[in-house]
């Protein structure tokens, strides 16, 4: 009831808050990951007498020694959707390195709590909504876990009040290094918590590749050296890319085939750059939820985003090349932003290419930030056993955290995929700076998701036009979640 109260109270103050929105203020520095700069690309005097930091021991799940399920079925229900297809679990032991840690890890789980832990795939992103109702419906236990879209299905999921409060499921400690810290600070409304994340998850930023020949050509300093310094930013990208232009056919005009400084495509990946500034759709006022973008870190992000896509012949961007896969050796660029699960598709490329987060806003934001496009774990309501249901989760993420990651960066570091001695730091900036956003989550696919993408695509800053046109139907969708948030705290 208190949680109620308090989400109540929320709602209330959504509307006064919302005149908060049109006050100018700095939004640069975001507490959303590890602080990467400081750092040079060479090491300093002090550094080299400095003894290397070792990794901090992982603390142990607070799980009962004598937990012991008898055999019971544990069931995961999960889409045919990106990562979950590859990285989720696998059936049997085969000699590859990340596919015998997924099955070591559901193993261990297995053995050290007695049960059988089994994933069930259900369709793609649409029909795990619907199928978690059909569970709850029946009343019958199906799902123990459900595994969904970033975006698709969340508000239904919680409307219909389908899923539980992970406060309410014990033996889950959200504060654990194997759960994403954000989903706290983004996902919790009134100590209410419908969805969160684990390491079971397996993070899916968005990041910029580079092309180190054209690097090279360029007699570029090091861009790894650029990150380290924390003076990757978009001034620096928009310098970089003018210098890399070229009309390699020398027809005296810009095609496909000739050289950009930048290249990707003009739908999802470029929300992330908004991320990379420090710019959240949603920002928590009071504890209230509510649009966070009209300030001067917004309108300066804009800006620049303009000058990198829109002036000049710097930019190669196409709504129409494959978001996931774009060849290296047919559009040429210095930088591609890109899915780092699309790396996959690189293996066999003999273009030599790195791996860097997406660029700050400027020197003054501490932390390089990235936007995990990978989805969320929530618990059915019709969940029987919320006791086992905590242990199997919680041991289920920390178990991923000591197998599973270390397994996937090797996996990613091999040298056929990340093929720099660099490109380890580079991952840990990244993996440490994933981040979730209310506004992006509670999206509904619009709602200022496409908010750069559709200026630059009409290439336009009028932030303020694109504000007006959204937030009179954006604020009334946070004041419908907020309530049903209320709803599953009562």
């Amino acid at each position: 009831m208190k949680k109620a109260l308090s989400l109540l109270l929320a709602a209330l103050l959504l509307a006064a808050a919302l005149t908060a929105c049109s006050e100018t203020k700095e939004n640069t520095d975001v507490s959303a990951g590890t602080q990467a700069g400081g750092a040079s690309a060479e090491p300093s005097a002090a550094a080299e007498t400095d003894p290397p930091e070792e990794e901090p021991l992982l603390p142990e799940p607070d799980i009962p020694d004598d937990a012991d399920w008898g055999g019971e079925d544990f069931t995961i229900i999960y889409p045919g959707w990106s990562l979950y297809e590859f990285y989720l679990h696998a059936d049997e032991l085969n000699g590859d390195v990340m596919n015998d840690a997924l099955f070591n890890r559901t193993a261990a789980v297995n053995e050290r709590l007695n049960v059988s832990v089994g994933f069930v795939t259900e369709g793609y992103i649409d029909t795990i909504l619907a199928e978690v109702k059909k569970a709850v419906t029946a009343g019958d236990g199906a799902y123990d876990m459900a595994v969904t879209h970033c975006i698709n299905g969340l508000q239904g999921l919680l409307s219909g009040q389908l899923i539980l409060d992970w406060g309410d499921i014990p033996y889950v400690d959200l504060t654990k290094p194997w759960w994403n810290s954000s989903i706290l600070e983004q996902l919790s409304i009134g100590g209410v918590t419908p969805f969160a994340a684990s390491d079971l998850l397996i993070a899916d930023p968005n990041v910029i590749f580079f092309n180190n020949d054209i690097a090279t050509d360029l007699n570029l300093d090091s861009l790894y050296g650029t990150v380290y310094e924390g003076k990757w930013t978009l001034d620096r990208m928009i310098e970089l890319s003018d210098l890399a232009v070229r009309d390699l056919n020398g027809d005296g005009k810009m095609a496909a085939k000739d050289q950009y400084g930048v290249c990707g495509n003009l739908g999802w990946p470029m929300i992330s750059f908004m991320y990379g500034c420090g710019q959240f759709i949603a920002e928590f006022v009071d504890g209230v939820p509510q649009v966070a973008l009209q300030n001067e870190n917004a309108v300066t992000m804009m800006e620049k985003l303009y000058k990198l896509f829109c002036e000049g012949d710097r930019a190669l961007v196409n709504g129409t090349i494959n978001d996931r896969y774009i060849p290296f050796e047919t559009y040429h660029a210095l930088f591609y932003f890109l899915s780092l699960s699309s790396m996959e598709q690189y293996r066999q490329t003999e273009v030599d290419y790195g791996i860097i987060p997406f660029p700050k806003l400027d020197e003054n934001q501490q932390e390089y930030i990235s936007l995990n496009w990978t989805g969320l774990q929530c618990i059915p309501s019709s969940c029987e056993n919320r006791e086992m249901t905590g242990m199997v989760a919680e041991l289920l993420a920390s178990e991923s955290k000591k197998q599973v990651l270390p397994a996937y960066f090797d996996y990613l570091l091999d040298g056929k995929i990340a093929r720099h001695d660099e490109t380890r730091a580079m991952l840990d900036i990244i993996f440490d700076s994933c981040v979730y956003d209310f506004g992006m989550n509670f999206s509904n696919q619009a709602n200022f998701l496409y908010m750069v993408s559709d200026l630059i695509g009409q290439k336009s800053t009028d932030i303020a036009s694109y504000y007006q046109k959204n937030i009179k139907v954006t604020t009334k969708m946070y004041e419908k979640i907020i309530k049903n948030y209320a709803a599953l705290g009562e």
